[in-house]
């Protein structure tokens, strides 16, 4: 855990540099206004449904998974 959070400090710059011009102005208000920009929510929220249908698939898979192991030679057909 302690490694993907020193990655994760160690992009942060980039990220907040993604936008090209000049960032000495960029104050508190205008940071927060650039979360309610319909660009920028429509992208989270399809990020947010790609999470969860991923989420989803992965468990389905892990159940199958572990149903095939579970299952006793002779239920198999």
């Amino acid at each position: 855990m302690k490694k993907y959070a020193i990655c994760l400090f160690l992009l942060l710059p980039s990220v907040a540099l993604a936008h090209p011009g000049e960032h000495a102005h960029l104050d508190w208000m205008s940071a927060l206004a650039h979360f309610f920009e319909p660009d920028h929510i429509f992208f989270a929220i399809v990020t947010i449904i790609a999470g969860l249908l991923a989420y989803r698939a992965g468990r389905r898979a892990e159940a199958r998974a572990i149903e095939k192991r579970v299952r006793r030679p002779e239920d198999r057909k």
